[in-house]
């Protein structure tokens, strides 16, 4: 299996959002609250993916398809003096 990285272009959104849909009910069901799970909805993290435009977004792909993505930024809480960032998410 071949996996490409590449930057994420706007026009990704709707891959990037599928996947980040499907990891939040994947990875958390069982951990969370399943009525903060029934809130999350594909049309949310599609909202998420669209406004931002998938910048400071990589993407993983394979047969085409897009499987994951990191995506980054500044720090939400720079508690410190040096320019750090933060993964916000993966």
């Amino acid at each position: 299996m071949k996996v490409i990285l590449r930057k994420a272009l706007p026009d990704d959104y709707e891959q990037i959002a599928f996947v980040h849909y499907k990891a939040w009910l994947e990875t958390y069901t069982g951990l969370l609250p399943e009525s903060f799970l029934k809130n999350r909805t594909l049309e949310s993290s599609i909202n998420i993916f669209k406004n931002n435009l998938c910048s400071n977004t990589v993407v993983a792909i394979v047969e085409g398809k897009i499987i994951g993505f990191c995506g980054w930024g500044p720090l939400r809480n720079n508690s410190f003096e040096e320019n750090f960032g933060e993964i916000h998410g993966i």
